[in-house]
């Protein structure tokens, strides 16, 4: 039954999560002097890419990878992770110089 109701958005997620590993990679060989600004949510979508491939093996494939206390763990992980990443973002913004000097937040 679980299968049957989760199977498709959790496709969905994992076809996104892949998209951005693919964009970042990208992005990743084609500024590399700024590598550090997506080195977060290129592990934020690797940890939900494998997290949904777990799941996706577990319930549909029947591949007895994880236990459902594992994948409930791994799922809070998963959260925790999103979290992390916005709180880094919000304290850690990047910053760039004005014509005369001054560092301002961007927006």
């Amino acid at each position: 039954m679980i299968d049957i109701v989760l199977s498709p958005i959790h496709m969905i997620i994992w076809a996104v999560s892949f998209f951005g590993i693919l964009v970042s990679l990208f992005f990743m060989y084609k500024y590399n002097k700024k590598r550090g600004y997506i080195v977060g949510p290129l592990t934020y979508f690797l940890n939900v890419f494998f997290y949904n491939f777990a799941l996706y093996s577990t319930y549909v494939l029947g591949l007895d990878i994880l236990t459902f206390q594992q994948l409930e763990i791994w799922s809070g992980v998963v959260r925790l992770h999103s979290l992390f990443l916005l709180i880094s973002f919000i304290v850690f913004q990047p910053v760039r110089s004005n014509k005369d000097g001054r560092i301002d937040v961007q927006s």
